[in-house]
């Protein structure tokens, strides 16, 4: 008898790590039947007090992407917020070239590694910095 166990097809798992980011680290395929999964998961994160300031989706360690995979992204970028979403790539062109491809590139804040996605500091941050180097000057 043939064993009929089959693996996720699509694994997340949700971290933290930094104060106010949390990271949903997805691995194996996202497609038309496994976005209910991202989607659920994102909607827990968002859904929580207090609500983090930055979400990071990390493709890195998917196997496959489709385009109903890259649509739950864009949906995770505008239910987020566009300075509040980070995308980290990594190296595998299945992911960094199709958003290329596709254009998603230019509209997702993306980052090779989950590290850069972290350093990246908050929108307050970067405002703050801005603001004090305009009054300085």
């Amino acid at each position: 008898m043939a064993d009929s166990f089959q693996p996720e097809r699509l694994l997340v798992v949700r971290t933290h790590s930094a104060p106010g980011v949390v990271v949903l680290a997805l691995s194996g395929e996202l497609d038309a039947g496994t976005t209910p999964k991202l989607a659920q998961a994102t909607a827990r994160v968002l859904a929580a007090e207090p609500r983090p300031e930055v979400l990071i989706l990390d493709l890195s360690e998917l196997r496959f992407l489709s385009v109903a995979g890259v649509r739950q992204v864009r949906a995770a970028h505008d239910s987020t917020g566009a300075d509040r979403l980070r995308v980290v790539t990594g190296e595998r062109p299945v992911v960094r070239d199709f958003l290329r491809a596709t254009g998603f590139d230019a509209v997702l804040d993306c980052y090779r590694t989950r590290v850069g996605a972290i350093a990246a500091g908050s929108r307050a941050d970067f405002v703050n910095r801005a603001e004090a180097v305009w009054n300085a000057g």
